[in-house]
């Protein structure tokens, strides 16, 4: 099973110390939880373009599987082996699971990223080499595509951490999971549910000097802030959408900030299910940020074909809705498929988490540059720096500080 294999090969990985070493990029280090408040009063907005964000959080696809063959974006549509040989990418549907390597390949991030190159996919699973040499049949996909054409797409968004979902998660709301000085939350927890619900000793995997370790600390944290805590001092509102009760897949980050968890925001910034993002819009409830995390079927996680349409029909009640002059719809996968889909594109290596290989982001908004495609690099903390500027948030002190934000994408 494809989710399994992702939590044993985010256990395995030594990856890239080499790489890190001797790196200048800035490193952030742990920083107290700021006061979460109650209050949720909605400031002015009148000046602002954007006054409303949804982020809307898809899953485990890689750029190339979802956008190969987009004219104008880096997305061939063959891959490279190891030995310089052009690989056509085999169309597949979304309810297709591969489980390239099987969880046997631990340390495929080194093999395949191999020195820049992004040329040793063919080397993940010995019984199938060509396994990870994949793209999404065209007219499954086609929503997207349209709104890419329409509205703008990054082609050089990157996820944050070389890690799966449940750290790539987190950095989608607090640009780190840095825990003290050169250690980091680097796993899935080993029991589910995931976050502040586990039972009683479950623990975390821990990047620690760039080595990974078991045994970490239960995952329910309070060692660094999240967007919500910025939002709640400036006294701007927000929401979570998701479907509850849920098993980890979707992960919601805030289960595992304790701030969120066991204060008053679990109760007055949670909406479930995700589909009352529909009503909210509808009924002119929408509040200035809003984080949508796509129930399993229409997340495009591997086996589940209801992504793209899911995402077309928000962007439809969005553009009836009261707020689409002056709304902004990022659309962000929070990994990228850890080995099972090629990408061509070297990630940048800032630290020791990542970057990771690319996934795509769609932005959807009247001020948006129209079919524009960004060259620009990007990672999750570009998505925070866009709504912290934009309410003048002040920063996370962690990726956020580092990463281009997503305004370039925009021509108001």
């Amino acid at each position: 099973m494809i989710r399994s294999r992702m939590l044993r090969v985010a256990f395995g990985l030594g990856i890239a110390t080499a790489l890190v070493s001797g790196c200048g990029a800035p490193s952030s280090e742990s920083v107290p939880l700021l006061s979460s408040s109650s209050a949720h009063v909605v400031k002015p907005q009148a000046a602002q373009a954007i006054q409303n964000v949804i982020v809307i959080v898809q899953q485990h696809r890689s750029f190339d599987n979802v956008f190969a063959g987009f004219r104008g974006a880096d997305a061939p549509m063959y891959g490279l082996e190891h030995n310089g040989k052009r690989v056509s990418l085999r169309p597949i549907r979304l309810e297709s699971v591969p489980s390239c390597g099987d969880g046997e390949f631990s340390n495929y991030f080194d093999t395949v990223y191999n020195k820049g190159q992004m040329n040793g996919w063919d080397l993940v699973d010995a019984k199938d080499p060509t396994c990870p040499y994949t793209r999404i049949v065209r007219n499954e996909v086609k929503p997207y595509w349209d709104l890419a054409k329409r509205y703008a797409l990054a082609d050089h968004m990157f996820a944050s951490t070389r890690y799966e979902s449940f750290v790539d998660s987190i950095y989608l709301v607090a640009g780190t999971t840095k825990l003290q000085a050169n250690t980091y939350a680097a796993g899935a927890p080993s029991k589910e549910p995931w976050g502040c619900d586990a039972p009683a000793g479950t623990t975390t995997p821990i990047l620690k000097n760039g080595k990974i370790e078991l045994g970490g600390p239960f995952p329910c944290f309070t060692q660094f802030p999240t967007i919500a805590d910025l939002l709640d001092k400036a006294g701007v509102g927000w929401n979570v959408y998701t479907d509850r009760p849920t098993s980890s897949l979707p992960f919601d980050p805030f289960e595992a900030m304790k701030a969120v968890r066991e204060g008053p925001d679990w109760t007055a910034d949670t909406s479930s299910p995700a589909s009352n993002v529909l009503n909210d819009l509808d009924s002119g409830a929408l509040r200035p940020v809003s984080f949508v995390l796509s129930p399993v079927r229409d997340s495009d996680y591997p086996g589940n074909g209801g992504g793209p349409k899911w995402v077309q029909r928000i962007v439809e009640h969005a553009q009836k809705s009261r707020y689409w002059q002056h709304l902004a719809i990022v659309v962000v996968w929070d990994d990228f498929g850890n080995g099972s889909f090629y990408d061509n594109v070297p990630p940048a290596i800032l630290d020791p988490m990542g970057l990771g290989f690319r996934v795509p982001l769609l932005v959807i908004s009247p001020a948006v540059k129209h079919g524009y495609i960004s060259r620009t690099q990007y990672e999750y903390g570009s998505i925070l720096k866009f709504i912290e500027v934009n309410w003048n948030l002040g920063t996370l002190r962690a990726t956020d500080e580092r990463a281009t934000s997503i305004r370039d994408m925009f021509d108001r």
